[in-house]
């Protein structure tokens, strides 16, 4: 059986679309090569709030999105628990957000994860006592300028997001990317032509298979 591996892919607000694509032409390509392939989404509060989640309640001092946090933790338990057990059956998971875009949504709130102790609850919903904590095998950044990103995203970010947030989350994507191990990490021009960004991706894929 061919190891299952979990192939998270994240970008800034307004990047979405090249994630999706991304997706479909790694999954085609993999496929082709004989790898069984599992897609699956995690948002974070942010993106859930962009993708129209709205009639949740949930307030806490996390935020003031609805959904918040704790909606986010669930989401990401599930998913995890998914992906466990795609990964444990040979499975590549590829997988759009994940911890990233968690901190990255957190530092727009002015929260700091890691002194917040935001970090260990992720960690649990990642299944860390419970069952194995879910991590990314290897984490692709679709990288585009915040003035792309705002660009693509319109009148969508309205009342929920201001261009100064997309600016930080830039920041913040760059910050925490450059702590990660160098072979777990690539980072992709956005604005590239799909075909170009896709055998990019797909040969950091085939060189942790």
């Amino acid at each position: 059986m061919k190891t299952g591996k979990l192939i998270v892919i994240e970008g800034l607000y307004g990047t979405g679309k090249y994630a999706v694509s991304l997706a479909e032409r790694l999954r085609e390509a993999l496929v082709r090569q004989g790898y069984a392939v599992y897609e699956i989404d995690s948002p974070d509060s942010g993106r859930a709030q962009l993708m129209g989640a709205l009639d949740l309640n949930c307030g806490w001092r996390y935020g003031l999105f609805k959904p918040d946090f704790f909606y986010e933790l669930a989401s990401r338990a599930r998913a995890c628990s998914v992906i466990r057990d795609e990964i444990r059956a040979g499975k590549i998971v590829l997988c759009k957000n994940f911890t990233l875009a968690s901190i990255a949504y957190a530092d727009l709130k002015g929260h700091d994860w890691y002194k917040e102790g935001l970090d260990s609850l992720e960690a649990r919903a990642r299944g860390l006592d419970f069952g194995g904590e879910v991590v990314p095998d290897l984490t692709i950044f679709l990288d585009a300028a915040p003035e792309i990103a705002l660009d693509n995203l319109g009148s969508s970010i309205e009342g929920i997001f201001t261009p100064d947030d997309i600016l930080r989350q830039a920041s913040c994507y760059k910050r925490e990317l450059a702590k990660l191990p160098a072979a777990r990490v690539g980072i992709l021009n956005a604005t590239y032509p799909g075909e170009s960004i896709a055998a990019e991706a797909l040969a950091l894929v085939t060189g942790i298979l």
